[in-house]
């Protein structure tokens, strides 16, 4: 009896070559000759035939300009997170040749831990933490962002306002006499973020966990979530 053929995957070529999605074509060439003379057969040491045939056609691919775009369309595609990423760091990325966005308004943006959310489950009692709350609610996301059916068919965009840690500007965080900081070395701020989807890349009902550890909005900055789990779900009253 045939076995079925193996089944791939859609080929991570940044992966592969150990790079960014926002690498420059230098980089792309420069990554694939180091690897290259590592993994090329004639290396009787580390040379492998099988890596050296996967590293070159990633190479082919990603230093291609029209066939590294329509790849970079499907990868950001398969990776949101990635995008809002690095929009989150710079806007202008995607936006050249994206379709206008849709801003969702900031009372469509609701945290899990507000008091409101909480109310409505009877979780208010005193000496409850936001821990066991969460537990018992059964809320496990962050934020809930509400669209409508004709936003879920338009590139979005979502400012979200996260508590993070700024470092001491005066003393760098190594004097603990330091008046603007009281010795902590940092104190507590706001920043935004950026979040943006594609047309008809968000799902009602599904959480997209995003990676915020390291980026960081400033120079000295940094959030202080290293994830962030946010949810998506239809307005009250969009629901069919």
């Amino acid at each position: 009896m045939n076995e079925p053929g193996p089944k791939f995957d859609f080929p991570d070529h940044y992966k592969n070559l150990g790079l960014s999605p926002l690498s420059s074509l230098e980089a792309v060439k420069s990554r694939y000759r180091e690897l290259a003379k590592i993994f090329h057969p004639d290396n009787r040491q580390t040379g492998s035939s099988d890596l050296f045939q996967k590293l070159a056609y990633s190479y082919q691919v990603l230093t291609h300009p029209l066939r590294r775009k329509e790849y970079d369309l499907q990868y950001l595609a398969r990776h949101p997170e990635i995008l809002f990423r690095m929009r989150a760091s710079n806007p202008k990325v995607g936006s050249a040749s994206s379709p206008k966005k849709k801003q969702i308004p900031a009372s469509r943006i609701l945290y899990a831990g507000q008091a409101v959310e909480f109310a409505k489950r009877g979780l208010l009692r005193a000496g409850m933490r936001n821990r066991e709350r969460k537990r018992y609610s059964g809320i496990f996301y962050d934020i809930r962002i509400l669209l409508t059916h004709e936003e879920l068919n338009l590139r979005i965009s979502a400012k979200i306002p996260l508590v993070v840690r700024v470092l001491c500007p005066d003393c760098r965080g190594s004097n603990v006499f330091c008046d603007s900081c009281g010795g902590k070395g940092t104190y507590k701020s706001f920043r935004n973020l950026n979040l943006e989807a594609e047309a008809g890349k968000l799902i009602p009902g599904k959480i997209y966990e995003l990676d915020l550890s390291g980026l960081k909005p400033d120079g000295f900055v940094h959030f202080k979530k290293n994830r962030l789990k946010v949810k998506i779900e239809l307005l009250e009253g969009e629901k069919k």
